[in-house]
């Protein structure tokens, strides 16, 4: 009996898993004005940098069965009966009639199961973005509880960016960041920006319930475009509940709402599931905006206040580069808030100090870290060539310059960015790098550069490391950077004995 139970398990594992395959654009469709209500959306490829918890779930029976009888089974989790599932969705103090079934349950089963890392990280993440998106969601007349949506958006990743690219906690696509008054440019991207984006998200949510009344719809639509909710509601025959018309949306958003109700179950029960809150690298309890006019530093910023270059960066992630310029309207430079009075003290010296300070890039559009020259295709070449030649790939190419196929054309500007392993040198320079043993690190590899007197080395991570002990045994090497000198499977999961690469 105990193995039919567990043949059973398995095989309604292997089912949801398959079901989850269907979900590859779960995180956004690209959202449309709502003024274009009649459009027919065609959904955005998934989001590559944002909940992957939802996204990527593998449906190979091997790992499925690895999962259920190996030594990481989730047998040891929490798990409960559906009546307390349900009593506990009912106990919440919302606007929202939480309804659970069969698929909420799928989707906390997902997170309290499947996606333990990420929520805990996220559970961190949210400590500092919630209170900042109530208040500003309250102040436009929405409720609160839609700052779960940024859970399902982004998994709180400000840098998240979509193939097809939306981007930012909210991922908006360009022609909805226009509508909304949200700036891009060169210097800025306000997809990105903590408080713009949200104020942005909580105007598109009024609208479109002001048009459906409802705020699961409402919901839906972000996620899939007015126009696929209005077809909805036809084709149910008038219907005006998610519940109504879920058969008749895109699959994609059949999912989205369960996934809503599910994270918002998981983000206040995580202690009944036997997860943590892991708090971030980056940590502050809140923050004050200054109005900036003048042209300013971030690194004089931080070095005038006492903060690091990385929490500059973190509380101010619209920003592309190094510098914030003097624009018409003035820019809400996000501080700690017991860094304000500093920050006023410092201002001038502040203002002084920046006024020679070179602009370099910050991030390229999807959060890659370095500075980036602009290649003219010429007749002949491939995305294939010319990734060979500047020493990185296709896939990188592509989502630097957010094309979406293999077709490139003779004239067309492709950006490629420089650092951090992927461009090590501009391909006409002519640099030749070298590579050495280090005689003074037995666990490192050094690699410099002769005409430019830059050195790469190689670290091999040791019992007990952590990013930030590191990067604090090389002087000027932050922890960002080598966040972006490697792959997210490296430092989100350090082990003993990997090895680290690390640019000084």
């Amino acid at each position: 009996m105990t193995k039919l139970n567990n043949f059973k398990k398995l095989t309604a594992t292997f089912l949801f898993a398959f079901g989850c395959c269907i979900l590859n654009s779960l995180s956004t469709y690209a959202q449309q004005p709502l003024n274009s209500i009649n459009t027919t959306i065609s959904p955005a490829p998934f989001i590559n940098n944002g909940m992957d918890s939802i996204n990527a779930v593998d449906n190979s029976l091997d790992s499925l069965i690895m999962e259920t009888y190996g030594e990481n089974n989730y047998n040891r989790f929490p798990t409960f009966e559906d009546s307390v599932y349900d009593a506990r969705l009912k106990s919440f103090n919302t606007v929202m009639p939480l309804v659970y079934n069969e698929e909420v349950k799928k989707f906390i089963d997902l997170y309290t199961l499947r996606r333990r890392d990420q929520v805990e990280r996220m559970l961190g993440l949210s400590k500092f973005y919630f209170p900042i998106f109530e208040k500003i969601l309250v102040e436009n007349g929405v409720p609160a509880d839609l700052k779960y949506m940024a859970i399902i958006e982004s998994a709180l990743n400000p840098m998240a960016i979509s193939k097809s690219g939306a981007v930012g906690l909210w991922q908006f696509m360009p022609g909805t960041a226009k509508v909304y008054d949200l700036t891009v440019n060169s210097y800025l991207d306000e997809r990105r920006d903590i408080i713009r984006s949200t104020e942005g998200a909580a105007a598109y949510m009024k609208n479109s319930y002001n048009i459906y009344g409802d705020w699961f719809l409402a919901i839906a639509s972000y996620n899939c475009g007015p126009g696929n909710v209005n077809k909805a509601i036809a084709m149910s025959g008038g219907k005006m509940d998610f519940w109504s018309i879920s058969k008749y949306l895109p699959k994609e958003t059949r999912s989205y709402v369960p996934a809503f109700v599910a994270a918002m179950y998981v983000m206040n029960y995580y202690y009944a599931h036997d997860l943590h809150v892991r708090e971030p690298e980056q940590s502050v309890c809140e923050i004050s905006t200054v109005d900036v006019y003048q042209k300013l530093s971030c690194e004089q910023v931080a070095k005038y206040t006492n903060l690091s270059v990385e929490m500059v960066k973190f509380l101010n992630p619209g920003l592309r580069t190094n510098v914030i310029p003097a624009f018409n309207e003035p820019y809400a430079l996000k501080l700690p808030s017991d860094k304000y009075c500093v920050y006023d003290a410092m201002k001038d010296s502040i203002i002084c100090a920046s006024k020679n300070c070179l602009v370099k890039n910050y991030t390229s559009y999807n959060g890659v870290k370095g500075n980036y020259y602009t290649h003219t295709v010429r007749s002949g070449e491939s995305l294939g060539l010319i990734a060979s030649k500047n020493k990185c790939t296709v896939a990188q190419l592509k989502s630097w310059n957010v094309i979406h196929n293999n077709m490139i054309y003779a004239g067309q500007k492709i950006k490629i960015y420089s650092g951090n392993g992927y461009s090590e040198s501009h391909p006409t320079s002519g640099t030749k790098t070298t590579t050495t043993t280090s005689t003074t690190k037995p666990t490192t590899t050094s690699t410099s550069s002769s005409s430019t007197g830059t050195k790469t080395i190689y670290y091999k991570v040791k019992s007990g490391d952590s990013l930030w002990a590191i990067a604090n045994k090389y002087s000027g090497v932050t922890v960002a950077e080598i966040k972006a000198a490697n792959s997210p499977s490296k430092w989100s999961h350090l082990q003993p004995g990997m090895v680290l690469k690390i640019n000084l």
